[in-house]
């Protein structure tokens, strides 16, 4: 019985976009129609979707393209509410003009003993374009409601256990900009990160988007300057800050049946090109590099993952751009470090997809570990995209930053160690409940990530922690699994639904068969399913 899917229904939203978060809304295609174009910038308030005790309140306020369309930003008004009742109100002066290609402001709300539990922000900006007056709530993008934003203001810190760190291993900065999407700036999102409860994050922006002119990303650099100072940019931002970034790229290579998939490559000096679906070229739609070429080229201290591995996109961007997903052949690869099954939330059957996937790898005898991640660009409280290009956007609260999480274990955030900890496959990944998995058997120890080597009929004494809070589902039902490799097949250890806020299980297994055991939590979550995936620990029988 698989409980972890039958907890999570594989309708409660529908097919990620996957084309878009921040949806610029300017490139018209050659066309000289797009019913979402206005002259204007893009306008977005934005605010993380969690707030971790002790952190101020802050509101974002994303700015693009005014260097086309100058704006003149008059005043912010926001309504912190509860239940439709105003909880206060807090407003600002502003009379600044801005030309920038892009800027961010940020705005500090009050802090009152009353925040607590889940608010509305509903913010507003009188500007002027042009000489016009214009009034927005929320974003300036045409076509779309403007539900408030809405942010927890957490009693409990993230669920986190001793020696664990928590990040978003799938993200996009402004360093991702293109005809259909933008990230906000690197600072922004790791104040976001800060501000969520996170300790690290990634810059993975595509690698069609770090070869591009920084000027102008319809032209290509074959200098390379984007890219270069981007890894300047994130090596002085660790230097001066604790929560640090780890530096990486989206590549699009070919899978096992040509089409284009994307790879997460962590902490490489060299920059691999891949451009086959992104829009750069509709006549080139095969990346340069397979998947193979990226494992056998990478530098030392690297780390490998597949991305949102068996996610299936929407037809026309199949049909359009080439895009397919990993194939069994491509889990297989010599030298892949793991799979990110989890893009967003677990309420997807292509979470459920991809997690088969895995375990079907697992079984075969090849050591993957498990990532979650977002595909956030910027996106801090709701996903902004563009659903088909000129015509229509889009909104959802799936695929928002920080939503799905890696956990890795690793007694510092520092590059190198999250790296070494990455490559030894110390990882798990959540959307709410945290947990950590150990076996002993006489003087060894081994831990999520770890290969033990015993005798048949060894008896071995596993360990089970387990962490949650109210605000992620204090509930929770566990599961251990156990992989055996020669019957190709998972049996359950133990199964549990009755542990709440926290808890440690200890049982004993007497080994049989080479193979695995592996740890899932699942819980009800207060916005969305809360889930914990652990990698494996391996067992090797002599």
């Amino acid at each position: 019985m698989n409980y972890l899917t039958e907890l999570i229904p594989d309708n409660l939203f529908p097919s990620l976009p996957l084309i878009g978060l921040y949806a610029e809304s300017h490139f018209r295609f050659r066309i000289p129609f797009s019913r979402y174009f206005k002259r204007e910038p893009e306008l977005i308030f934005d605010v993380p979707w969690r707030l971790q005790p002790g952190e101020t309140p802050t509101l974002f306020l994303v700015i693009k393209d005014a260097h086309r369309f100058p704006v003149l930003l008059k005043r912010v008004e926001v309504s912190v509410q509860h239940g439709g009742e105003t909880i206060f109100d807090q407003a600002w002066d502003l009379d600044q003009e801005v030309h920038d290609r892009q800027l961010e402001i940020e705005f500090h709300l009050k802090t009152t003993d009353t925040l607590a539990g889940e608010m509305d922000i509903i913010p507003r900006l009188s500007y002027s374009v042009n000489g016009k007056d214009r009034c927005m709530e929320i974003d300036n993008y045409a076509l779309l409601p403007k539900p408030p934003l809405r942010i927890t203001f957490s009693k409990e810190p993230m669920p986190l256990l001793p020696g664990w760190q928590s990040g978003d291993t799938h993200l996009h900065s402004s360093l991702t900009n293109d005809q259909v999407e933008f990230g906000a700036s690197l600072g922004v999102i790791r104040k976001a990160a800060q501000l969520m409860g996170l300790n690290f994050i990634t810059a993975t922006d595509h690698s069609y988007d770090l070869d591009d002119d920084p000027e102008d990303y319809t032209k290509n650099d074959p200098e390379l300057c984007k890219w270069k100072s981007s890894r300047e940019l994130i090596k002085e931002m660790n230097r001066t800050h604790p929560l640090t970034i780890i530096p990486g790229e989206e590549i699009s290579v070919s899978n096992a049946r040509g089409s284009n998939v994307h790879f997460l490559h962590y902490n490489d000096s060299k920059y691999f090109p891949g451009s086959g679906d992104g829009g750069e070229e509709w006549t080139k739609l095969h990346s340069q590099l397979g998947i193979e070429d990226v494992l056998e080229n990478r530098s030392q201290n690297t780390v490998s993952v597949g991305a949102h591995s068996v996610y299936r996109f929407p037809w026309l961007t199949r049909l359009l751009l080439n895009r397919g997903h990993w194939e069994a052949a491509d889990h297989e690869r010599t030298g892949l470090d793991g799979v990110q099954i989890i893009c967003g939330t677990p309420a997807s059957g292509s979470f459920q997809d991809s997690r088969q996937a895995w375990i079907d790898t697992l079984l075969k005898g090849f050591k993957l570990g498990v990532y979650g991640g977002s595909d956030g660009h910027g996106n801090f409280n709701r996903n902004w995209h563009v659903k088909l290009p000129a015509l229509t956007l889009g909104l959802s609260e799936d695929q928002i930053f920080g939503q799905s999480r890696t956990l890795i274990k690793s007694a510092t955030t520092g590059v190198n160690d999250l790296i070494q900890a990455m490559k030894t496959r110390r990882t798990a990944l959540t959307t709410g409940p945290v947990g950590d998995l150990m076996i002993e058997f006489g003087d060894q120890h081994a831990e999520i990530g770890d290969t033990l080597g015993v005798s048949k009929g060894a008896e071995l004494q596993i360990t089970m922690l387990g962490l949650s809070s109210d605000e992620f589902g204090a509930e929770m039902d566990v599961t251990l699994y156990c992989g055996r490799l020669s019957r190709l097949e998972e049996s359950i250890l133990y199964h549990g639904s009755d542990h709440r806020g926290q808890f440690e299980l200890q049982l004993s297994h007497t080994a049989e068969d080479s193979g695995y055991v592996r740890l899932e939590i699942s819980s009800e979550g207060s916005r969305w399913p809360g889930v914990f995936v652990s990698s494996p620990i391996w067992i090797d029988i002599a």
